[in-house]
C-alpha cells in the first residue's frame, strides 16, 4: 500500500514582525532555530514515518507495534499435537495409513524475514480497512504488496477467487498466508484455489507446445 511521503514544512521566519524583520540578531536567532528544527524535528518525523507509520518500510519496532494494532502475530508457531492425536503410526503394528495425519512432537517457533512480516501485516491491514473490495482493487493491492505480476487473483463468478502465484520461491510463504486467511477477497467470497505457475506443464513452450517435456500438474498448492 502506497503512503504519501512525509513533508516537514517549518518556517519560523514568518513569525518575525515588521519591526524585527530587518534586525540581524533576531533574524540570526530564528535562523539558527530553523536549522535545528529542520535537522532534528523534521528528521525525527521523517524517520518515524519510514520506520513506524508506513508498513512497507517499517522496521522491527514499527512492525511489532502494528502486530499489536492489527492483532496479527508476525512470528510463526506450531503447537504440539495432543497425546491422543490420530497420527501415522498410532494403530496396531504402528500402521494407520488411511485414518491419520502427521503430528508434531514438540511446539516450536520460526522466524519470518522482515519483508515477510511487512507483507503479512500489509495483507491484514488491507483486509481490515477495505473488507476485500472489487477484483481490480484487490489485484492493485497485491501488486503494491508483492510486486507487479507476482500474485494475480481471478474471479470464478461462483463466489470464489483463484490466486495465481508466479514466483515459486514464495510457495511456503503463500501457504502460511493462506493458513492465516489473509488472501484478500470480498466478504462471502471463498479462496477456492491457489496455484503456482508450473514451469514444466503442458502449454508453456512456443505455440503452447510441450508434448515431450511436460506433465499434467496444475500448480495447485
Amino acid at each position: 500500500m502506497v503512503t504519501p511521503e512525509y513533508i516537514c514544512d517549518v518556517t519560523l521566519d514568518s513569525a518575525l514582525d515588521w519591526q524585527r524583520s530587518k534586525a540581524d540578531i533576531p533574524k540570526q536567532l530564528v535562523g539558527n532555530e530553523q536549522a535545528w528544527l529542520e535537522e532534528n524535528h523534521c528528521q525525527f518525523w521523517a524517520d518515524w514515518q519510514r520506520d513506524v507509520f508506513r508498513l512497507s518500510t517499517a522496521n522491527e519496532f514499527g512492525l511489532s507495534i502494528w502486530s499489536i494494532i492489527l492483532d496479527e502475530s508476525i512470528y510463526g508457531y506450531t503447537a504440539e499435537s495432543p497425546q491422543d492425536y490420530p497420527s501415522l503410526g498410532f494403530g496396531l503394528d504402528d500402521e494407520n495409513f488411511f485414518d491419520g495425519s502427521f503430528a508434531a512432537d514438540d511446539a516450536y517457533t520460526y522466524e519470518f524475514t522482515i519483508e515477510e512480516k511487512r507483507i503479512l501485516l500489509q495483507l491484514k491491514a488491507f483486509k481490515v480497512l477495505s473488507m476485500g473490495g472489487p477484483i481490480i482493487q484487490i489485484n492493485k493491492a497485491m501488486a503494491n504488496i508483492f510486486g507487479a505480476g507476482v500474485i494475480i487473483a481471478s474471479d470464478t463468478l461462483r463466489m470464489e477467487f483463484i490466486y495465481q502465484v508466479n514466483d515459486q520461491a514464495i510457495i511456503n510463504f503463500i501457504r502460511e498466508i493462506r493458513n492465516r486467511d489473509l488472501l484478500p477477497r470480498p466478504i462471502g467470497v471463498g479462496a477456492s484455489d491457489v496455484r503456482i505457475k508450473a514451469s514444466g506443464a503442458f502449454g508453456f513452450a512456443e505455440d503452447d507446445e510441450n508434448f515431450f517435456g511436460g506433465n499434467f500438474y496444475d500448480g495447485s498448492i
